[in-house]
């Protein structure tokens, strides 16, 4: 069995909200609380500011892992190191 470390997290709360189902509003969410979400990097300690909001923060899930990794440190570091 192979062991497995965590390297990065991605915390999302995707809110609370009621859709509205009928009238001019139907199909939109009113949020009694808006979603949210973070970025943690485990090897150098970088943690991201809560992004909010769901326009927000589906943006940012698509790109914050990837965004970090190109510039994270630690990953620099061990690239460095290899070549």
């Amino acid at each position: 069995m192979t062991a497995r470390r965590v390297s990065d997290a991605l915390f999302i709360d995707c809110g609370t909200g009621y859709e509205h189902k009928t009238g001019d509003r139907a199909g939109q969410i009113t949020y009694t609380r808006q979603p949210r979400a973070r970025y943690e990097c485990v090897r150098c300690g970088y943690a991201s500011p809560v992004v909010t909001g769901p326009d927000d923060v589906k943006r940012f899930v698509a790109t914050a892992r990837t965004s970090h990794r190109a510039t994270c440190p630690a990953l620099t570091n061990q690239q460095g190191a290899a070549a």
